[in-house]
């Protein structure tokens, strides 16, 4: 690891401090497309035979597989065109839809919600009913399963509209709504995200040749210095002993560090590494600093690292097994907005924020008008993008007061902000939305966005670009 000065080595190599617990992100589960939405309530609705349905899984900023958001989006599509039809309400399907996506853990909402820097979960959600403007919505809550049925309590069971922070989620757990402990989300652990790593990462697993004690390295590690310089390791590739001329077990290994103050902009550098009685050892060039480190596997399955300049002490630390998360992160937040066989309108949205946002922050989503808006007399909306453009325009709301002021269809307002307004001014992203008498419109400015629809007319599909 490079060093630069004293300040570095004041502030980043001083009482090095373990880590506390990484959560390794496993592999997302698809449930059965529209089990929570199959339950829901019919025969509600039967005034006309109109109905129609619009969902999003997020702006996408590039190009990437979106297979499982696409699957998980089809299936819901087609559960929630049956329940339509058989005379569900908006707002019971709005909230089925948007929770059945928070539990697949394939979008930044619900199970699969990005950590925050601090390395915690906080999520925002928000529904609203057309039929009377009653509305709902929480922030930065961290223990609830599924948000968008906690904004739900708060619209139906408080007098309020929004709840934030611990209270909400005490209010949540007093109402009966699912809580659930930091194990339960996919990057519940310390986040990782502001570590920059090359893009092509090629962990080869050890072959027969190597002992287990030293394939026991191969992968990807994690901790933090000071709680506050984020560390990650990769292991990439471990040889043999004996080959060239007995010359003893290598590695190939990134070594990355976060941005701090005394460095700047993280940095990653490919190194050699070399096994030692102890552990592997990873030396930078004395032209970049000759920061040495020794990574030795502790009982528990951690490595424990002992790092030092020439001449100084050694400090240390503790990293655990750590997954490497998809590049595209940022986008996937997740809405709903439905039409219902009794005309009325309802929209939800729920998210987890964006990549290495600060403890606290909140976005769009639960900002009333912002975010999420429904209204009888003109459409229902969900937005997904940078959230604060969105607030600051009010960007929900201005689709609505584009249609009831200046006479605008549903797609030439939504459009008109998105592909028009916002888009000259750099700021990105998209809203579903569906009117009253059951269009939709599904414009966006990014590279793509996951969204879907049917109509009584209509059957489901999903795109992306």
């Amino acid at each position: 690891m490079r060093t630069d000065g004293s300040a570095l080595r004041a502030a980043a190599f001083g009482a090095l401090l373990a880590c506390c617990g990484i959560a390794p992100a496993t592999e997302a589960q698809t449930p059965g497309p529209g089990s929570l939405v199959a339950a829901v309530e019919t025969g509600h609705c039967a005034a006309d035979e109109t109905f129609a349905i619009a969902i999003h899984g997020g702006a996408e900023f590039w190009r990437g597989d979106h297979g499982p958001k696409i699957a998980v989006a089809q299936g819901l599509l087609a559960e929630a065109r049956a329940v339509l039809e058989s005379g569900a309400r908006a707002i019971d399907v709005v909230e089925a839809v948007v929770a059945a996506m928070e539990d697949s853990g394939h979008f930044n909402a619900g199970k699969g919600s990005i950590a925050n820097q601090a390395g915690t979960v906080e999520m925002d959600a928000a529904i609203m009913d057309g039929r009377a403007l009653d509305a709902g919505a929480v922030a930065s809550v961290k223990a609830v399963r599924n948000p968008i049925s906690a904004a739900r309590l708060v619209m139906e069971e408080s007098r309020h509209v929004l709840l934030v922070g611990p209270e909400a989620d005490r209010f949540v757990r007093e109402n009966g709504g699912a809580a659930v402990d930091p194990s339960y989300f996919h990057y519940g652990g310390r986040n990782f995200d502001n570590v920059p790593l090359p893009a092509e990462i090629a962990i080869v697993p050890p072959g027969d040749g190597v002992a287990p004690e030293r394939a026991a390295f191969s992968g990807a590690w994690a901790g933090v210095f000071q709680g506050e310089m984020n560390h990650v390791l990769v292991v990439e590739e471990i040889g043999p002993a004996g080959a060239p001329d007995g010359a003893p077990s290598s590695a190939k290994v990134i070594s990355a560090l976060g941005p701090h103050p005394a460095i700047g902009e993280g940095q990653f550098r490919r190194l050699e590494g070399v096994f030692v009685e102890g552990g592997l050892k990873v030396s930078e060039p004395s032209d970049l600093g000759g920061y040495t480190t020794i990574y030795s596997l502790n009982p528990d399955g951690t490595l424990a690292a002992r790092g030092s300049l020439p001449g100084e002490a050694p400090q240390e630390m503790t990293l655990e097994r750590y997954s490497i998360p998809p590049k595209a992160q940022d986008g996937g937040t997740v809405g709903a907005v439905v039409r219902d066989r009794c005309a009325d309108l309802a929209a939800g949205t729920s998210t987890g924020g964006f990549g290495s946002k600060a403890p606290g922050r909140v976005g769009d989503v639960p900002i009333i008008g912002a975010g999420t808006y429904a209204d009888n007399e003109t459409a229902a909306i969900s937005a997904t993008g940078h959230g604060e453009y969105f607030m600051r325009y009010v960007a929900a709301y201005a689709i609505v007061a584009a249609m009831e002021h200046k006479g605008l269809s549903l797609e030439d307002a939504a459009t008109g902000l998105i592909e028009g307004d916002l888009a000259r001014k750099g700021l990105r992203g998209g809203v579903i939305a569906v009117d009253r008498d059951g269009k939709v419109a599904m414009p966006y400015n990014t590279e793509g966005m996951v969204r879907g629809a049917t109509t009584n007319d209509r059957p489901p599909s999903v795109e992306v670009y």
